[in-house]
């Protein structure tokens, strides 16, 4: 059975979106990194819902909403990396999604300047939580967890891996 032509235009044009959709959610993956090591802390704290969370494993720095963010980014510990010259630098994500909600997950690597050089000072794995709100994927949440061998980021990248193929199923 052949597809009318209406149908064909409706299959291109929801493909079309969906890699539209992988763009945005790509672009803003990497807008984190800059955004934080240029203190363009709005930039960053917008990448998120309003009430969005991020997890970053540890309770003592855990941010929710973007005043949370904000606050978090604008500490003096994070003004001194970037000061002393840093850059966060994430992978190019995983994604999967489906309508209007979407999953990430990447590496992210944090690199200060020290006297000898750049040497990686975190490396952790991420996973992004996103919907689509007003035409534009922002994070409903963000959870990282450091590669240092914990089963917290074995089984957050476990766990990620299966509910992105559940979005797909």
């Amino acid at each position: 059975m052949s597809k009318t032509l209406e149908d064909r235009l409706n299959a291109l044009e929801h493909r079309l979106g969906h890699v539209e959709s992988q763009l945005e959610l790509y672009q803003a993956v990497s807008t984190y990194g800059p955004a934080v090591d240029s203190l363009e802390l709005e930039l960053a704290a917008s990448l998120w819902t309003r009430d969005g969370v991020y997890d970053i494993g540890d309770a003592r720095f855990d941010m929710a909403g973007h005043a949370e963010i904000l606050d978090t980014l604008s500490a003096d510990y994070h003004k001194e990396l970037v000061a002393n010259g840093c850059a966060h630098t994430m992978s190019l994500p995983l994604i999967a999604i489906k309508d209007e909600t979407a999953i990430g997950l990447g590496y992210h690597r944090l690199y200060t300047h020290e006297d000898t050089g750049f040497g990686l000072h975190r490396l952790s794995v991420s996973r992004w939580d996103w919907v689509k709100d007003s035409g534009r994927w922002v994070a409903t949440r963000r959870t990282h967890r450091l590669l240092d061998g914990s089963p917290e980021a074995r089984e957050l990248i476990r766990q990620t891996l299966a509910d992105m193929q559940s979005l797909k199923d």
